[in-house]
């Protein structure tokens, strides 16, 4: 996987962590966590997981794209680090659902016929 230039989300102080804009929609939450929350830390994926008391390859299927930052885990994450970490992890992963079912969504509007305002 190539590197990418993490500078510009680089959670450095509370402040910086309100959920104004979101990481690029381009990737999979968990794959944003483990390339620059986890390391801001200084945590690897089975020191993270020992923390948490959750499995370390559940973790794993995260942090790779596999399955989806459920809202425990971000509350996990919350409590080891900051609540906006909680935060923007569930933020992020909500937006980055809908921005993969676009097409559903679209496929419904061409087969069910749009209704008028009454009156």
């Amino acid at each position: 996987m190539s590197k990418r230039d993490t500078a510009q989300f680089k959670l450095e102080k509370a402040a910086d962590m309100v959920i104004g804009a979101l990481p690029p929609l381009d990737r999979h939450p968990g794959v944003y966590l483990k390339e620059t929350i986890l390391p801001e830390w200084g945590l690897s994926v089975a020191e993270t997981a020992r923390r948490l008391g959750v499995d370390r390859a559940g973790l794993h299927g995260v942090l790779t794209g596999k399955y989806d930052v459920s809202r425990d885990l971000a509350y996990k994450l919350g409590a080891l680090l900051r609540d906006e970490v909680a935060d923007l992890l569930i933020a992020y992963q909500h937006a980055y659902d809908l921005d993969r079912e676009r097409d559903r969504r679209a496929g419904y509007k061409v087969s069910i016929e749009r209704m008028q305002p009454a009156g």
